[in-house]
């Protein structure tokens, strides 16, 4: 079997969208998904239909601003949120236009109904563990697993539970890939955070074997700006890579694992001319698409781990 691991990243799931369509044309498909944040809304949009063309429908849902305006919290949403704040004041945002968003583009009502088997990966507020879900509502499931602690309001699943963003604790949920894998099976990894788990070893001539126009190190950025809630979600960005590098640790080294290029190769490699400002800057979307499919295909022909 192979399955596919897809990580959070808000904007940077464009990336991972133009990834998996290069994957897919190139006649890697997945038999079961994982996925957190943006890659679980991902993995349920592929998921119901795991082929190319599928694959240029989530391309091109990336590339609507009207879609992807919906995981961009501003001040501006901020205040169209009020009223659910005052009514519930354990989020900044209301999750309403996310519910419509999803239900508008998966086309089932529980997880098990899905083409493709998928697990959706929540952090558990009451348990403070990771927890992946294949069975229940797709929506709330969801919902969940993009829920910022602070921004939007924790969802509470059918174990009786609250649960937020599964990148607090679990943002590329490979150990539960490889939970469920044989000794035959690959675990395919596609990390989109700008902060990636999977960085090039020190003393690689190339980044993950796809080129080097020697710009020099990566380094990733993060949000910015003057008000608390830029702060809120650049500290959740760097709580974020620091919680997936404890996650994924050695399992890298596993030889059933297959590590897609990621954003920062990509960049390195030259097939990405700037890196996005943060999580949240959308700006980019087309060019992180092409980038991504590019770097997947280069990573497959180089055979990168």
């Amino acid at each position: 079997m192979t399955r596919f691991v897809l990580g959070g990243g808000g904007a940077m799931g464009a990336f991972q969208a133009g990834a998996l369509l290069g994957l897919l044309e190139r006649g890697v498909v997945p038999d079961a998904l994982y996925g957190c944040s943006a890659g679980a809304l991902n993995a349920a949009f592929l998921a119901a239909r795991p082929d190319a063309s599928r694959a240029r429908e989530l391309a091109s849902w990336w590339s609507d601003g009207r879609h992807t305006s919906v995981l961009a919290p501003t001040w501006r949403s901020h205040l169209r949120g009020l009223p659910s704040v005052l009514r519930d004041r354990r989020g900044v945002l209301d999750s309403a236009p996310l519910r419509r968003l999803v239900a508008a583009n998966v086309a089932a009502h529980d997880l098990s109904e899905l083409a493709v088997p998928l697990s959706v990966t929540t952090t558990c507020l009451d348990c403070m563990q990771a927890r992946h879900h294949t069975r229940g509502p797709i929506v709330d499931a969801l919902v969940a697993s993009c829920a910022l602690p602070g921004i939007f309001s924790p969802v509470r699943l059918p174990d009786g539970h609250e649960h937020v963003d599964g990148g607090v604790v679990a943002g590329v949920p490979v150990a539960a890939a490889l939970d469920d894998s044989g000794p035959d099976d690959t675990v395919v990894v596609l990390d989109c955070g700008l902060a990636p788990v999977t960085c090039t070893r020190p003393g690689d001539q190339t980044p993950c074997n796809i080129g080097d126009v020697g710009r020099g190190d990566y380094l990733a950025p993060g949000d910015s700006g003057p008000g608390a809630l830029e702060v809120v979600l650049r500290a959740f960005t760097v709580a974020r890579a620091v919680a997936n590098r404890a996650t994924v640790g050695g399992t890298v080294a596993d030889p059933r694992v297959v590590v897609v290029p990621h954003i920062g190769d990509a960049w390195s490699a030259g097939l990405l001319a700037e890196v996005p400002r943060g999580p949240r800057d959308f700006t980019q979307s087309a060019a992180l698409i092409e980038a991504g499919r590019l770097a997947a295909q280069l990573g497959l022909s180089s055979g990168v781990r």
